[in-house]
């Protein structure tokens, strides 16, 4: 059974997210630089994560009334993969049961960590796309805070 997505508290029904996508990329304030050689070296900064997620259907009512001011956290449906010593990034936790980690293990003795988790975030309100076939989609881009 998948977890429910919770956004700002809004327990979104299943029927808004049907067909689902999660995508979570890093982003930083680095920046390649390069010498007068040619050769490229990285200027460092903060790493922090960005988070889309789509799905077909309208946009659930409740979404629409969040505070997109202010910082909120989402609670994602789908786990993210981490090495077995690896641990959630800072500001991350992890959902409470019954979505705790589970580790798998595959057929090398690899073990990976699949974790629920939930982040305090920052965003715009949810895009709306509606086409000539009748099907309505939205997402919600959030960065964290």
């Amino acid at each position: 059974m998948t977890p429910s997505l919770i956004i700002a508290g809004v327990d979104v029904s299943i029927i808004s997210w049907l067909t689902f996508d999660q995508n979570i990329e890093p982003i930083s304030g680095s920046s390649v630089r390069r010498m007068t050689n040619g050769s490229a070296f990285k200027m460092g900064g903060w790493r922090k994560h960005r988070f889309s997620l789509s799905a077909s259907g309208w946009v659930p009512a409740p979404l629409l009334a969040v505070d997109y001011d202010s910082p909120f956290e989402v609670e994602l449906p789908l786990p993210v993969a981490l090495n077995a010593a690896e641990s959630l990034p800072t500001g991350w936790t992890s959902r409470a049961a019954p979505w705790v980690e589970t580790t798998v293990t595959d057929q090398a003795g690899n073990s990976v960590r699949l974790v629920y988790p939930k982040i305090t975030v920052i965003a715009e309100p949810p895009r709306q796309r509606h086409g000539l076939d009748g099907s309505p989609s939205w997402e919600l881009v959030c960065e964290e805070f």
